[in-house]
């Protein structure tokens, strides 16, 4: 996908005597910029919910994320991480791996 295009020339001079340049036609193709937000399919507005068993051991991978990026190449990585916690416990309980979108129990 194809942002913008930049056409322009880039001339050298040089500061002798007789005063010699030279011109090149230079295009720049802009690939993506980062305009788009990126977007949850998991969880989604319509399923936020996941069944966790107590029996799970520290570490386990108890669920994965899933969101998209629309936009190109490095515009589009996305890396994952968990901003607040609600919980009756003083500890985490879950952790997410920053870029494979897996979320671990911690207990």
């Amino acid at each position: 996908m194809l942002c913008c295009r930049y056409v322009f020339t880039v001339m050298a001079v040089d500061e002798n005597q007789p005063i010699l340049r030279s011109e090149v036609p230079v295009t720049v193709a802009i690939d993506d910029i980062n305009d788009q937000s990126p977007v949850f399919e998991f969880p989604a507005d319509n399923n936020r919910t996941f069944p966790v068993s107590s029996a799970v051991p520290p570490g386990f991978p108890v669920v994965t994320v899933d969101a998209h990026d629309d936009d190109v190449g490095e515009n589009a990585r996305l890396s994952y991480a968990v901003t607040s916690m609600s919980s009756d416990r003083q500890k985490p309980m879950f952790r997410i791996n920053r870029f494979f979108r897996c979320i671990l129990s911690l207990k």
